[in-house]
């Protein structure tokens, strides 16, 4: 292997090492990456409610104000048994 190439993949250990690093000292501050959820307590009933009166996804959607892969995930989610 060249110097060269060995060079990047050490270069490379690093960066990830440094990276989870940063994560797991975040973690331990309680801080969590990722987007905001758009999704709060009252839209998920209103979602879940919707549903159960058998409005379509797209209604749900325009009413609440969420996009329709907002709906499918709620939805989907609250099929799926508590882990």
């Amino acid at each position: 292997m060249s110097d060269g190439v060995a060079l990047a993949e050490d270069r490379r250990r690093d960066i990830v090492r440094k990276t989870r690093d940063g994560l797991d000292a975040a973690a331990r501050r309680g801080r969590k990456g990722g987007r905001p959820r758009v999704v709060d307590d009252d839209k998920r009933r209103a979602i879940l409610a919707r549903h159960a009166e058998g409005q379509s996804l797209r209604e749900i959607a325009r009413g609440v104000g969420v996009s329709l892969a907002v709906v499918h995930g709620e939805v989907r989610a609250a099929r799926q048994p508590a882990e």
